[in-house]
Parts: C-alpha cells; structure tokens; sequence
C-alpha cells in the first residue's frame, strides 16, 4: 500500500536535490573572501601539490588531499578561484550525501517516510549554510552516514566497508577515532558472537588501522605521539583563548593540574555540569526551526518501537551518545556547534519515527484513508520547507562591499604599519588574503609548518608582511600588559566601543588616546559642562558622541605605547583607514592637544579648530585637565 515505484522515488531524490541546492545557493556568493579555516584548508592543499605531506598540529590532512587534485585543473593567479573550487566540492557533497541519506533511512523506515528522512535532511538550514564554505562537514557527513549504512546491513561482509570508510573518517577529522569505538560496538551488538565473528573483527580494525596508519606514523615522527592534537595540551586551562595564544606553544596543563589548582568539586562543575548544559543549550538551538517539534517526541517513541527494527534503533543511539561524551569538556568552554553537525542525520531518524506515527496510527483514528494521509503527509513537509525557507533567510546574505572594505582595510594596515597586531574582534579576515596575493600567485608556494601557532601564515611570505597577526593569552590585565611587551605587540585591531571623547573599548581592553584630552563624560560620578551663551551643554557626551559617529561600525587599528597610564589603560593612537581618530578630534573642536603628554603633536590640529570656532572653540569652557584638578 505504501510501495513507490523505483521512477518515482529517484524523481522524488531529483526534486529534494534541487529544492536542497536552492536553499543552499541562497546564502552564497562567490566573491567574498572565506573563512579562516577554508583559507587554511586552500593553502594545504596547495602544499601537497607541492609534495609537503607535514603533518598539523590542529588538522588532519584528509579534506586538503582530496582537495588538492581539483586545484591542477586551473591555472590562476587569483586566490578566490581555488576558493571557490574548495566551496563547489563541499557543494556538491552535500548534494550527493541525499542519496546514502535515503539509504540509511530505508533501514528504519519505508520508501515514503525515508523520502521524508531524506527532506529534512536535504533542507536543514544549519547544513545548508555550511554546505558551501569549503569546510569538511560534507565529507564528514557523507562518509559517516555511509559507515553507518554498510555497519547496519544484515550481510556482515559490508562490516568491511564500514571499517574502510572510518580509516577515510579520521584522515578527515580526529572524531573518526571516536567513530571506530562506536562502529565496533555496534559490529558486536548487532552480529552474533562467534569465533568467526571475532575473527573478521579483526580483519576490519586492519583495515582502519591500515587506512589512517600512515598519517599515525607521521605524526609520531613529527610530534613523538601518534594522537598528537595540539589544542588538547592546555584545554584544562577552561580558556579558549589559551588554545590558539601564541605564548602557550608548548605549554602543559592536564586535567590533574586543574584539580591540584581548584579542587575536584570546581573541576566537575567547570568540565562536566558546564558542559552538559552547553552541549545540550546548543542541539536544542540546533534543532531550530522544526526538529525542535519533532525531536523530543522521536526520543520519547524510541523507547516504545514497533514499526523499527530494535537493534538498529539502538544503533542510532549508541552512534549519537558516543559522539557527544568526548565534547562534554570541549563544550565547557567553547560551544562550537560546527563540531557535532555531523549527529544530524541520526536526529532526523528520530524525528521521523513521531511523523510516521501520528499520519499512520494517529490520522487512522479520525478514519482517514491513504489517499488523505497522503496529502496530509504532503502538507506537513510543505510547512517544514516554509520554516526551513523562513529560517534561512535570517541568515545574513555575503556583502560584497563589506568585503572590499576588508581587503581595502588590510592593504592599507599592511602598507602603513609594521610589527606585531592582536586582532580582538574578527577584523583582519582580509589581512591573510593580502598577505597571501602579494605578489600575486605567491599563495602556490605555501608550506606546512610543524609549528603552527595562532598564526598559520606565520613563516610564509615573510619578506612581504609587514603587520603580523598574533594570538595572546593571560589570566589578568597585568598579565596581558606583561605578555604583550614580551612579544613585542604594537596594534590591536578590532571592532570599537566608544566610551568618551578620548577613549575606547576593544574586546573589553581600554585604550587611551595618548596626547590629547577630551571633556569628561564621567569623572567620579560628574559630568562636565560647557556654556553656549549661558546654556548649559554636556560637552563630555557631546564629544562623545562625535567619535561614535565617526567610528559607527568601520574597524578601529591602534598604535599601541609600552607604558601605560596611571589607570593600567593601554596609551596608543588610533585610527580608522589611515585616519588618525586623535587628529580628527582635534581639528574638528571635540578634544583638545594635552601638551603635557603631546610634545605639541596636535597643536597645529587645535589652532586650526580654535581659528574656525570648531565644536567646543564655540563655547566656553575649562580645559578638561584642569576641570579634573578641580573636581577630584
């Protein structure tokens, strides 16, 4: 009663194919630079065109090797064509994974709620915008669902195929490792325990092991330990900032150290209570906008089957509670939902089984024949492509001018400064692509380095980098201070808060601008005033407001000073594309030159404001340096 015809469900695949395809393109666009891990991922592969196989401390090589024979079809110059070869990959992946996802549902369900299975897999939004940033969660996917495929298949020879795709699974990202722990459970939960059964096990861990061996053997040689991961080294710090800090290279802190430190009580609560409640705060922010209302009955009916075989269902459980214990400690302290994307396809087999159950028993009640259950069924994934639809367009679509700005913003950094810059707030994205396309095509001769820290452009293109991005970490602001003069660092870069005339606030770092002074705003709890014919102004809030208008949402680079001031505040001079924000105030009449700190620097600026009258040289009013004397 419920058969489809093989034309029709390979019609049904074709039209969930291309109404997926259309919801992924959505969000697309070709010419915007890429994240910094697919930025990374170009690089790598273009380093094993060049025969360097080198081992990374934080990636496996899998995604870059399959990658990097796509790139020897083009002969470009320009960086974004090789991007975007890395993005159509991950495209079309995630196109071709609808097939092995309706496979894999055939084994809970029939044709039409597989085909149902195979929908919310193929519009899942979260999927789909990911799909096309060059990442390695398609292939992820893909090999995963496979696995699981051939690991459920009656025939245990397919057990052999499973075992395959896990040795491909952790050349592709170390959870593969997990994976080989959960598919061997399931080899011996689902097969019947013989001699022989043991016997083929072993066969199969061969495999695996022959699979991933060389890069085990590799990384052994280059790190002496073959599971070397370098973000684990001081994880226990309960800090991500610590993993990528380039002053924590080499750095030790286990699980022990922490306990030694804080106790096994604020070790539990930090590592496991923590990160419970962000793992599951984040599948339930996940399953938004319609697993949300089908997932929590799905686990429920999944404890009460009786249209799914029982072993398989249980299958699917031990797949996903595996796969998210190792991020229980990882989720303490950053809830990166990119890592556990890949238990999707295994909650929507949940998901299904309330979908069967309400249009099969549930409608049976209200006597609705089959052709009405049909169309009910119809009606129900109409909705959940509109919420589908409706969520993705909450995405932000790329902004070509956005990015121009960027590229703009980094060329001009680079060419004007020179030293180490802290970026707090994601505003150097374009700084790797100048650096990579200067000269251009200099991006083919990249090379792995074993000792990559916070900045994987570290050794490359030396002679043409004059600003070098670095990672820092320290438990306090004195520690910071400390650090940063340690590894020279000059700039910090990054997205501004205004918090008076003279100062701002980046990723939470106070800096002062040095040489000048600007009305107080909030000086012990007063405000300072300024007269414009016996009206009283607020000449604080009003430069204030000034410097928020002329920063608004453009990136802020500073010059930082070594010596802070009397307040531990950095000292340096900012700027917004070449522009200095100390100058523009200035000249503009909104602060004024501080010759006690200036050396006169800004002195010219505040003749010019004082000559025209300019914003506050309109009114009168007390030097703010001399306004604080009196107000303390």
């Amino acid at each position: 009663m419920n058969y489809i015809s093989k034309k029709s469900i390979i019609l049904f695949l074709i039209i969930i194919a291309v109404i997926s395809l259309g919801l992924k393109l959505y969000t697309v666009d070709f010419t915007v630079l890429p994240n910094e891990d697919t930025f990374e991922y170009v690089l790598i592969a273009f380093a094993h065109n060049n025969g360097d196989f080198t081992e990374h401390p934080r990636k496996t090589l899998g995604w870059t090797i399959f990658v990097s024979p796509f790139f020897q079809l083009i002969d470009s110059n320009n960086f974004l064509d090789y991007v975007n070869i890395t993005r159509g990959l991950g495209l079309a992946i995630s196109i071709i994974t609808i097939i092995p996802m309706y496979l894999l549902s055939r084994k809970f369900f029939d044709d039409k709620y597989s085909l149902c299975a195979t929908a919310l897999f193929a519009f899942e939004p979260h999927l789909n915008q990911i799909s096309w940033q060059g990442l390695t969660e398609p292939i992820y996917i893909l090999v995963i669902i496979l696995s699981m495929y051939f690991i459920l298949n009656r025939n245990s020879n397919y057990s052999y195929l499973s075992f395959l795709a896990i040795g491909l699974l952790w050349w592709i990202r170390w959870q593969g490792a997990i994976m080989l722990l959960i598919i061997s459970i399931i080899f011996f939960k689902n097969f019947k325990k013989t001699p022989r059964l043991f016997v083929k096990y072993s066969v199969c861990l061969s495999i695996s092991l022959v699979v991933v061996s060389p890069m085990l053997l590799d990384r052994y040689e280059q790190f002496g330990d073959p599971l070397y991961f370098s973000q684990t080294e001081h994880l226990f710090l309960g800090d991500y900032a610590s993993i990528l800090a380039y002053n924590m290279k080499g750095v030790e802190y286990s699980a022990f150290d922490y306990i030694d430190d804080n106790g096994f009580g604020k070790f539990l609560e930090k590592f496991m209570l923590i990160g419970v409640y962000n793992l599951i705060f984040t599948i339930v922010k996940m399953s938004f906008p319609y697993l949300i209302i089908l997932l929590p009955f799905g686990i429920l009916f999944s404890l009460r089957l009786f249209d799914q075989e029982k072993k398989y269902m249980q299958s699917n459980w031990i797949l996903i509670l595996i796969t998210l214990a190792p991020f229980v400690i990882y989720f303490a302290i950053i809830d990166e939902k990119r890592l556990i994307y890949s238990i999707f396809p295994f909650l929507i087999l949940l998901a299904v089984i309330p979908l069967q159950r309400f249009v099969e028993y549930g409608l049976s009640t209200f006597s609705y024949n089959e052709r009405q259950k049909k169309l009910f069924l119809v009606g129900i994934m109409t909705v959940i492509l509109i919420l589908s639809s409706l969520y993705t367009l909450r995405y932000d679509t790329p902004d070509p001018v956005l990015n121009d700005e960027k590229i703009l913003f980094a060329k001009t950094m680079n060419s004007t400064f020179e030293g180490r810059i802290l970026d707090a707030g994601y505003t150097l994205l374009g700084l790797n692509y100048v650096h990579a396309t200067n000269p251009p095509g200099v991006f083919k001769n990249y090379e792995i380095y074993n000792n990559i820290a916070s900045d994987f452009m570290e050794e490359f293109n030396s002679e043409n980098r004059n600003l070098k991005p670095i990672e820092l970490y320290a438990k306090s602001l004195e520690g910071f201070i400390e650090v940063s003069d340690e590894y020279e660092l000059k700039y910090i870069s990054g997205e501004a808060t205004v918090t008076d005339g003279d100062t701002i606030k980046i990723n939470d770092e106070r800096i002062r601008f040095g040489g000048i002074d600007a009305p107080e705003n909030n000086f012990f709890g007063r405000k300072q005033f300024c007269y414009l014919e016996d009206i009283e102004v607020l000449c604080g809030k009003l430069s204030t407001e000034k410097l928020k208008k002329k920063i608004g949402s453009s990136f802020v680079n500073c010059v930082i000073e070594k010596e802070r001031d009397n307040y531990k505040r950095y000292v340096g001079e900012c700027y917004i594309n070449n522009e200095s924000l100390s100058v523009y105030m200035v000249r503009n009449g909104y602060a004024f030159d501080y010759p006690k700190y200036s050396n006169g620097k800004f002195k010219k600026d505040q003749e010019f404001a004082e000559y025209y009258s300019l914003g506050l040289w309109n009114m009168k009013f007390e030097y703010p340096w001399i306004w604080r004397k009196k107000n303390r």
